[in-house]
């Protein structure tokens, strides 16, 4: 989004600085992980940690490929003398360094005052632009891993991918977001080095532009804002696994019936039947991570307590025949009996599942689940925990940058929520890394989990076929990874999909009904795989024609939307965003604090914080302003669910990491640096700089800043939700006339003063429209200056 502002009046603001010469630096991990197996597996599982410098080689589009066509350029094999001197850091996405406001921005560039998002300097510019790529590196199975069964595990790669084995193509992936495990048994060779290849070609090869609905493109979920991004992006395994082994374990904690009942899946890789005995005991979960301080809070450890506090009954039928090659599910279950504590986002109690399975009277293998004994339910206009009704507050969150990867951040976030007095989040828009909820788990926040069917994106292709199918695929893998977490509370299955019905004007009525049909059977096509969870809704669009069973809308700046809200449903009514943080303009402001929303940036924000707050008290709380404003006897409908949009970005200044310098602007030297060497193997991601402005959370990466810098949208939800009830907003905030109707300052002159260069966009698209400009001379008088309406163009004007 270009820069262009229109002034009317100017400021000057001098601010004292100190300078220091030298890089700011953390020492610690950026994202400090857990390995992949857990203490109570070693026993029976292994794994080599594949992340590390990987040889890299990119591949160039041919220039005579179309885009938007369906059919994505071949990626034939890599050569041997193609490889780059720079080796990729997996986990990491090649053109990592565009996710953001990429490299040209900044001081010398015709953006200046923009962010950069150079977060490895030591990749090259040129992978920027690739849309295809192979990496490899070589892995040495030890021998003691003989007669073991070998599974590549990827957390998340964003392309197709193609994996190949020494040389053997073992499997392939078609995503961005979520896991996916490749058994290569057949092609590794034990006690020796292995090849593993991994070729990606983006996503967006596969584009394919309706020639009848011109914005449909995408035959798969987009997701927000990385569209474009390529690569393996998350954690990379090589796990040896039993034989016969637990291949899935479902916990589902039915507190009504007082039952714990656990879906184990069983897998047979052997060639000969084999009869499995499976058993289970729960043990308690405790948290030893220092939590002096943010940052060793992060840093995961943890214990299970040694005593058994609960395990299956004898009477559960627990012996199951499995044939060669084969899977069977068996199903074990135990009354509670007042042996769990509930978990709850006030007590997240957690607890330790460890499963065992026997075969020919011997143990062969064990698998560790966490989980909480709680259960949320749907029962009218209401969810309940526990038998008991809750009200959800909380934030949404778009990813903008690899630090939604470091579980520092994803603690940051959190905690700011816990600190306005929320209790409750949603990652927006896509499938967030693993780390969302299980840290949600233990620090007792409600989270509804999200699917990559980005409506707002107004792309995503239904007329395919296969556009189905992976949505579809998409959907079942994003249940299956985190149905066992307490604190998903519920599935959102796309978001704001009206908006391609909306915007795309070609599409006629009746196809709308065609394909809204095939969007509701797709998104209870999730039922299935979790019966332990009532909530299936897409965030945004109602309660889509009446077949979802959670009614979901968004709203912009203002009360009166409580109007619109349903009377008569019988089911949890949801605002999943509201306010006009990303669109609103000084003049649709000043309606809550006047002229204030026109002076500079924190005037708009108290304008979004009024608004918050009435939003807050009135359509969440029930309670009544007196603003003398029609209306405001109405109690409005009970709201379950209720977050503005958002306050993670809007809510909390852009933190000047690494850069404090403010004579100049920010450059390539300024930036938080991690200075710990690259760990080869090393679960998690290892970036080597943080930009100034990248984030508004610190979680100890710049000790000269603050876990985060609250504006006033956040204070006035921390004031409008104090749990011993509502404060008042200051006084400050309230410049304007508050939720009453202002007079704007209204001016008109025939002519245009014109601060830029008159080559520039900006003057040549007003020049077109009619615009009386001239640019500044000398012959414009004082007293002439004074009446005249000035426009200065952000991106061109040098001030001289």
């Amino acid at each position: 989004m270009q820069k262009h502002f229109f002034v009317l009046l100017f400021f000057v603001l001098t601010t004292s600085i100190v300078f220091c010469g030298e890089h700011t630096a953390f020492e610690r991990d950026f994202a400090p992980s857990e390995s992949w197996v857990k203490p109570p597996e070693s026993e029976f599982r292994s794994e080599i940690c594949l992340n590390g410098a990987w040889l890299f080689q990119g591949v160039d589009v041919p220039s005579d490929w179309k885009y938007g066509n369906g059919l994505p350029p071949l990626l034939g094999l890599p050569s041997d003398d193609g490889w780059d001197e720079t080796r990729i850091k997996i986990p990491s996405a090649w053109n990592v360094n565009t996710w953001g406001n990429g490299r040209d921005v900044g001081e010398g560039t015709p953006r200046p005052y923009w962010a950069d998002s150079v977060y490895y300097p030591s990749y090259p510019p040129r992978w920027d632009g690739l849309r295809m790529a192979w990496m490899k590196r070589s892995v040495v199975v030890p021998p003691y891993w003989a007669k073991k069964r070998y599974l590549l595990h990827f957390e998340a790669v964003s392309g197709a991918a193609e994996i190949y084995v020494n040389g053997k193509k073992v499997g392939e992936n078609f995503g961005r977001f979520l896991p996916f495990e490749i058994d290569v048994t057949d092609a590794v060779k034990v006690g020796e080095a292995n090849e593993i290849l991994v070729g990606v070609r983006s996503l967006r090869l596969f584009d394919k532009t309706s020639g009848k609905y011109a914005r449909m493109k995408t035959p798969y979920p987009p997701g927000s804002n990385m569209d474009n991004i390529n690569g393996i992006w998350q954690d990379v395994y090589l796990l040896a696994v039993p034989t016969v082994r637990i291949d899935d374990v479902f916990v589902k904690p039915f507190v009504s019936r007082d039952t714990l009942e656990v879906e184990v899946t069983l897998k047979n890789e052997s060639d000969k039947p084999v009869r499995a005995n499976v058993n289970g005991n729960v043990f308690t979960w405790t948290n030893n991570a220092d939590k002096s301080n943010i940052v060793t809070a992060a840093e995961p450890s943890w214990q299970l307590d040694m005593n058994v506090v609960l395990t299956f009954d004898n009477d559960t039928p627990r012996t199951v025949e499995i044939q060669p090659k084969q899977t069977e599910v068996i199903t074990i279950k135990t009354k509670v009996n007042n042996k769990l504590k509930l978990w709850s986002m006030d007590e997240p109690n957690l607890y330790g599942l460890i499963t065992d399975i026997s075969a020919d009277g011997r143990k062969v293998d064990t698998k560790y689940t966490r989980f909480g004994w709680r259960e949320f339910r749907i029962v009218g206009k209401e969810l309940q925990l526990n038998g008991k009704a809750v009200k959800l507050y909380g934030d949404l969150l778009h990813p903008f940058g690899p630090f939604i990867s470091s579980r520092r951040y994803v603690m940051s976030w959190y905690s700011m929520v816990k600190e306005m007095h929320g209790n409750a989040v949603r990652p927006h828009a896509q499938p967030h890394p693993r780390i969302y909820a299980e840290l949600a788990d233990e620090m007792g926040l409600a989270v509804l989990a999200e699917t990559a069917m980005f409506g707002s994106s107004i792309q995503l292709n239904f007329e395919e076929p296969a556009a189905w199918e992976r949505f579809t695929e998409h959907y079942k893998r994003l249940i299956l990874r985190d149905r066992n977490h307490p604190s998903v509370f519920g599935w959102s299955w796309g978001n704001e999909l009206f908006a391609i019905f909306i915007y795309d004007k070609a599409i006629t009525p009746e196809q709308t009904d065609v394909w809204y049909r095939q969007l509701t059977e797709y998104g209870k096509s999730g039922i299935p795989y979790d019966p332990t969870r009532d909530w299936f809704s897409c965030d945004g669009d109602g309660d889509f024609r009446g077949t979802m069973p959670v009614w979901n809308k968004h709203f912009g700046h203002g009360t009166e939307w409580r109007n619109e809200l349903p009377k008569d449903v019988d089911k949890p009514i949801m605002v999943g965003e509201q306010g006009g943080t990303y669109y609103a303009r000084p003049s649709q402001l000043a309606n809550f604090n006047s002229d204030r929303a026109y002076e500079n940036y924190r005037g708009r924000n108290e304008a979004l914080a009024i608004d918050v707050y009435n939003n807050v008290v009135e359509n969440f709380l029930g309670k009544i302003i007196n603003r003398n404003l029609a209306n405001t006897t109405s109690v409005p409908p009970n709201l379950t669910f209720f977050s503005p949009a958002e306050t993670a970005w809007f809510g909390l200044e852009h933190l000047n990491f690494g850069y404090n310098d403010f004579t100049r602007l920010p450059n390539r030297n300024d930036g938080v640096f991690f200075t710990k060497p690259f760990e080869e193997n090393k679960p998690g991601v290892q970036i080597e700089r943080l930009p100034p402005y990248a984030a508004t959370f610190n979680p100890g990466w710049d000790k000269t800043l603050p876990l985060f810098k609250p504006l006033p949208m956040f204070e006035a939800q921390k004031l409008s939700l104090a749990p011993t009830g509502v404060k008042p907003l200051p006084e400050e905030y309230k410049n304007g006339k508050w939720g009453r109707s202002v007079s704007i300052m209204s001016m008109e002159s025939d002519t245009v003063l014109f601060l830029g260069d008159t080559n520039g966009e900006l003057y040549k698209r007003l020049d077109t429209i009619g615009t009386p400009l001239r640019p500044l001379d000398d012959k414009i008088s004082g007293d002439a200056f004074r009446r005249m309406i000035v426009i200065v163009d952000g991106n061109t004007f040098n001030g001289d």
